[in-house]
């Protein structure tokens, strides 16, 4: 199955994939899923606050909170796909896009910057269902994949295990639902 994040980004330029096995319903993974705060993944924070630091450190401000992910594709039960444009590897001096529709997040081609997708996705899988987070990520440029390489390599593993903390977080609301 072609999920709708490789169709956005059929050639990620960075990307990444994790999933985790969950004894639940589909209904009780998507409530878990959609149901998540910030809350529920406490160890994450320490990882932003580390990323300020180096912001702080690096540029003299800590990064002040762009535009976000916008849901660009959103089906029930199925997959939901977050988009976001902009220039992360900057740190305090980041311009990011507003993304607004999916439309946008498939036209903009503007050199400089990058486009991601942060996608999850539930299969069916001998009773249990098989929740998928994948982040995708591709340059608008050359320049724009020389810079943000570098970034990756650094944040990479944090953000992996944020992926990861993220699916044991849905897996345990969805057992106590």
């Amino acid at each position: 199955m072609v999920t709708s994040a490789a169709r956005l980004i059929p050639r990620p330029d960075m990307s990444e994939r994790h999933t985790i096995l969950i004894d639940a319903s589909r209904e009780r993974v998507w409530e878990a899923l959609t149901g998540m705060s910030a809350d529920d993944v406490p160890l994450a924070k320490p990882l932003f606050a580390a990323r300020s630091l180096v912001s702080r450190l690096v540029h003299g401000r800590t990064p002040q909170p762009g535009p976000g992910f916008t849901p660009l594709v959103v089906d029930p039960g199925r997959e939901v796909v977050l988009g976001l444009i902009g220039q992360w590897w900057r740190l305090g001096r980041s311009q990011d896009v507003p993304v607004g529709s999916l439309e946008t997040f498939e036209a903009f081609d503007r050199p400089g910057f990058a486009k991601g997708t942060f996608a999850f996705s539930l299969a069916d899988e001998g009773g249990r269902i098989r929740l998928t987070t994948e982040t995708r990520v591709v340059a608008t440029s050359p320049d724009a994949l020389r810079a943000f390489r570098p970034y990756w390599i650094v944040i990479r593993p944090g953000s992996g295990l944020i992926r990861r903390l993220i699916l044991s977080a849905v897996r345990s609301r969805a057992l106590r639902s």
